[in-house]
C-alpha cells in the first residue's frame, strides 16, 4: 500500500482530484468510527458540509507546515481504514479505491486486492444491470446521490447483501462514483423469512389464530374466515372461543399441559358464524419472551368436517352392503349381538327371518349380472317397506338376507312379518322393460328358544329356510316345530277374521253399569264377541289387537257401532229405559277419515237419539296429534253424542291435560280399582282422580268392581258409576233386557 501520507498529501494539495463531499465523506466516516452511529443516509447528507469545512481547515493560511499535516494524515488515516463502514471509489466501471472495511466485507485480505477488479467481477450476475444504471444515473448528473441494496459477490463466491448510498465525485482529475457501503444479509435475510412468514400465514389452508396472554385474539389468517365464517375485524380482539370455550375442566387440562410442554393438541367442537357446529382439529403452542412469561398463543387448526364425513363413510362401507345398503354379514353380526344383549337384560324375545330368493340365479344367466343387481336392490326396497322401523335387515351375500324383529310369544309378530315379505316377493318385478317373478322362502329362529347368541340363531334360520324350500318354497318355516304350529294357528285365525264381518259371525254382548249412589242402571257398554264356526266364542283379547294390525278394526268398530245403535233403538222402542249405551272407539278408528260419518250414519239409520250414546276412547288416541283431537271431538259433541276417556291413568296424559278436551266422563282403570281399599298407593289415586274429575266437572266410571268392598269404596269416594263381575257380567241383548224391565231395582 502506498503511504498514507503520500498519497493524503497529493488528493489534499489539488482541489481539482477531490471534491468537498468526497472529503465530507471521510470525515463522516470517522465519525460514526467515533460512535456518532449516523446512518448511511446521514453520511450523504453531511458529506458536503463536513467536505467544505475540512477543506477550509487544511487550506487555510498558517496551517501549511509538515507537521499540521502528519497529524492530519494520521487521523484521516484512522478516519478512513478504520471505519465500521465499506467506503469505496468507482471508476470507469473498476474499483479505484476501497477501505479495509471494503475488503472485510468482501472477504480480501487488503484492500489492495480491490483496486483495478472489475465492478462487475464484485457483483451478482442478475444485479449487475442494476448497480450499472445506478452508476450512469450519478455519472450523468441525472440525480445527486443514490441508495439501493443489491448483491455483492465475496471473493468465496457468496452473496452478501449489501446497502450502499453513493453520489458523484471527481478522482484523480476524472468521474468518478463514490460510495458507503453496508452489510445488511442479515436484515435481507429477516425481511425474507418475515415475507415467508407472511405469505404462509396468509395462504395456508389451514386456520390461524394468534391470541394474547389472555385468548384475546390478536390476529386471524383468511383461512380462519373461511372456516369460521368470522372476519379479521370480527375477530380481533375478541377472545377466542376455541381456546376457553369448551368448559372449565377442559381448559384446566389444556392450560396445565401447555404450562407443561408448550404444545397441545386434539379435536375440538366449534360454532360457524352460521350457528353450525364442525369438528376441528387443533394444535396450539405457547410462545413466550425472554424471561420465560407468556406472550401469546398460537393456534392452528384444521376443518375436519370432510374427514368425518369420510370416516363415515368408511366405517359404512366396512359394516353395510355397497348394493343395498344394508347391513353386510360383519355388521349384521356385530348389530345382532347388541340386540341380543339388550333383549337379555330386557326379558325380551327376538325373531331371526332367513330370507333367500327363489329362482334367482335364473335372473342372473337369463339377463346378466346387472339385472340381478337391480332386482336385488329393488326387492331390497320392497322388504324395507315391510318394517315398522324397529327391524334390522343385512344382505349376507348373493340373493339371501336377514331381518331380527322384536317377536311376541308364539311367534305371532315374526309369522306376519314373513308372509308379508313373501307375498311382496311374489309380485312382478320390472327390470329394464322386462316382467319377472321371483318367490321366497324364509326360515325364523327365535331367541333365547332357538339359540342364545348370533351364530346359532343365524344357523337355525338357515335350517329352517331350507325347510321352507323343501315345501315347495314360496313359504316360511320355524326352526322349532310347536311354534310352526303357533303361528300357523295365528295365520288362521287372521284369515278367518277376514272372512268373520261378511259372514254374520260377530254379536254384541252388553255389561250393565251402575250409579253408585242409587244403585239404579245408568247404562251399558256395548262388547263384541266372536263366535267362530269352529273354535267357539272368540273374546276380544284373542282378535282385537289383530284387527288393529290388519286395519280391519276399522270396518269392525262401524258394525259394532251401528249394531249397537241399532240395538239401543230397539230397547227403546220396546220402552226399556238404559240410560246410555257405550261403544268403544279404537286408535285407528278414531284417526280414519270417515268417522263423523260412520257415527252420523249409524244414529240416522237406527234413531237412536244422539244423547244415548256415548263414545269412549283410549287416551293415546287422542295424544297422538292433540290440536286435530280437539277439531274432532268438538264436532262428535256438536252432534249431541257423549265423550268419555276410557282406561283413564295407563297413558301418557294427567288431569290437567284432559281440560282442554270436550269431555264428559273418564273411566278409572281397572288396575287402580283392584288394589282399593287395602292397597294404600291404589286408594291414593283413586281418590284424587275422583275429586279433580269433579272439579273439571267430569263423571267418574269405575270398571273391574269385583268385590263388595270396592262397590263401597268406591261409593264413599263419590265415584259416579260403576261396573264389574260383581254387578253384572256381558250378557245377550235379550238376557241384559230383563235387566232394564226391572231398571227401578236397586242391586249394589
Amino acid at each position: 500500500m502506498m503511504q498514507w501520507s503520500d498519497h493524503l498529501r497529493r488528493k489534499l494539495r489539488s482541489s481539482r482530484h477531490w471534491t468537498g463531499a468526497a472529503l465530507g465523506a471521510v470525515a463522516a466516516s470517522a465519525m460514526v468510527l467515533a460512535g456518532l452511529a449516523l446512518p448511511p443516509l446521514a453520511v450523504l447528507v453531511l458529506a458536503p458540509a463536513v467536505g467544505v469545512l475540512i477543506w477550509r481547515v487544511v487550506t487555510a493560511p498558517g496551517l501549511q507546515s509538515d507537521l499540521a499535516l502528519r497529524e492530519s494524515e494520521r487521523k484521516f488515516r484512522n478516519f478512513v481504514e478504520q471505519s465500521l463502514v465499506g467506503l469505496y471509489v468507482v471508476q470507469d466501471g473498476k474499483v479505484a479505491y476501497a477501505n479495509r472495511k471494503s475488503a472485510e466485507l468482501l472477504g480480501y485480505d487488503e484492500p489492495e486486492q480491490l483496486i483495478g477488479l472489475p465492478v462487475a467481477d464484485l457483483t451478482h450476475p442478475d444485479d449487475i444491470s442494476l448497480l450499472t444504471e445506478n452508476h450512469r444515473l450519478r455519472l450523468e448528473g441525472e440525480v445527486t446521490s443514490i441508495r439501493y441494496t443489491y448483491r455483492a459477490l465475496r471473493r468465496d463466491g457468496s452473496v452478501m447483501w449489501a446497502d450502499v448510498h453513493g453520489s458523484a465525485c471527481e478522482y484523480e482529475g476524472r468521474p468518478a462514483v463514490m460510495g458507503v457501503a453496508l452489510d445488511v444479509s442479515r436484515q435481507v435475510a429477516f425481511e425474507h423469512q418475515s415475507r415467508l412468514a407472511n405469505r404462509v400465514f396468509e395462504s395456508a389452508t389451514e386456520g390461524i389464530i394468534i391470541t394474547d396472554a389472555e385468548h384475546r385474539i390478536e390476529a386471524v389468517n383468511p383461512a380462519f374466515t373461511r372456516i369460521t365464517g368470522y372476519s379479521a375485524a370480527e375477530a380481533t380482539g375478541k377472545l377466542s372461543r376455541m381456546l376457553t370455550g369448551r368448559g372449565a375442566e377442559a381448559n384446566k387440562e389444556i392450560l396445565a399441559q401447555l404450562r407443561r410442554d408448550g404444545l397441545w393438541q386434539g379435536e375440538v367442537r366449534d360454532r360457524r358464524k352460521n350457528g353450525n357446529w364442525y369438528p376441528a382439529w387443533m394444535s396450539i403452542s405457547t410462545v413466550r419472551d425472554a424471561e420465560q412469561r407468556v406472550t401469546n398463543y398460537v393456534g392452528v387448526f384444521t376443518d375436519n368436517t370432510r374427514r368425518k364425513e369420510d370416516e363415515t363413510r368408511l366405517r359404512f362401507l366396512a359394516s353395510h352392503d355397497s348394493l343395498t345398503g344394508t347391513l353386510n354379514r360383519s355388521g349384521m353380526m356385530a348389530r345382532f349381538a347388541r340386540e341380543i344383549a339388550h333383549a337379555q337384560d330386557e326379558g325380551r324375545q327376538l325373531a331371526l327371518l332367513f330370507i333367500d330368493l327363489d329362482r334367482f340365479k335364473t335372473v342372473n344367466d337369463t339377463l346378466g349380472h346387472t339385472a340381478g343387481d337391480q332386482l336385488l336392490v329393488a326387492a331390497t326396497q320392497r322388504m324395507r317397506q315391510q318394517l315398522s322401523g324397529n327391524e334390522i335387515i343385512a344382505r349376507l351375500g348373493g340373493d339371501e338376507f336377514t331381518i331380527l324383529t322384536l317377536d311376541t310369544p308364539g311367534g305371532g309378530s315374526a309369522a306376519k312379518l314373513a308372509d308379508r315379505i313373501i307375498r311382496t316377493l311374489s309380485q312382478p318385478f320390472s327390470i329394464d322393460g322386462q316382467e319377472m317373478y321371483i318367490t321366497a322362502s324364509v326360515g325364523v329362529a327365535c331367541y333365547p328358544s332357538d339359540g342364545k347368541d348370533a351364530p346359532t340363531l343365524l344357523k337355525n334360520a338357515d335350517v329352517a329356510m331350507y325347510r321352507a324350500k323343501e315345501r315347495g318354497r314360496n313359504t316360511f318355516q320355524f326352526f322349532t316345530a310347536d311354534m310352526n304350529h303357533q303361528a300357523f294357528e295365528q295365520m288362521l285365525l287372521e284369515n278367518s277374521l277376514r272372512r268373520a264381518l261378511e259372514r254374520g259371525e260377530f254379536e254384541l254382548h252388553y255389561q250393565p253399569q251402575f250409579a253408585t249412589a242409587t244403585g239404579r242402571l245408568a247404562g251399558v257398554e256395548a262388547l263384541i264377541r266372536w263366535r267362530h264356526p269352529e273354535l267357539g266364542m272368540v273374546f276380544p283379547g284373542t282378535f282385537i289387537a289383530l284387527a288393529e294390525q290388519n286395519g280391519l278394526i276399522v270396518p269392525i268398530g262401524a258394525w259394532v257401532l251401528k249394531e249397537a245403535c241399532r240395538q239401543g233403538k230397539a230397547w227403546l222402542d220396546e220402552g226399556r229405559r238404559f240410560g246410555h249405551i257405550a261403544v268403544n272407539l279404537s286408535a285407528r278408528q278414531f284417526a280414519a277419515d270417515d268417522l263423523l260419518d260412520t257415527i252420523r250414519e249409524a244414529l240416522d239409520n237406527s234413531g237412536l237419539p244422539p244423547s244415548m250414546l256415548e263414545l269412549e276412547l283410549t287416551e293415546s288416541a287422542i295424544m297422538h296429534n292433540p290440536g286435530e283431537a280437539i277439531e274432532l271431538l268438538d264436532r262428535i259433541r256438536d252432534m249431541g253424542v257423549a265423550l268419555s276417556i276410557d282406561d283413564f291413568g295407563t297413558g301418557y296424559s294427567s288431569l290437567a291435560s284432559l281440560k282442554q278436551y270436550p269431555l264428559d266422563s273418564l273411566k278409572i282403570d281397572r288396575g287402580f280399582v283392584k288394589g282399593v281399599p287395602h292397597d294404600a298407593d291404589d286408594v291414593a289415586i283413586t281418590e284424587a282422580i275422583i275429586a279433580i274429575a269433579h272439579k273439571m266437572g267430569l263423571k267418574v266410571v269405575a270398571e273391574g268392581v269385583e268385590t263388595a268392598q270396592q262397590a263401597e269404596f268406591l261409593k264413599a269416594a263419590g265415584c259416579d258409576v260403576a261396573q264389574g263381575f260383581l254387578l253384572g257380567r256381558p250378557v245377550a241383548a235379550s238376557e241384559v233386557a230383563r235387566l232394564m224391565t226391572a231398571a227401578d231395582t236397586v242391586v249394589a
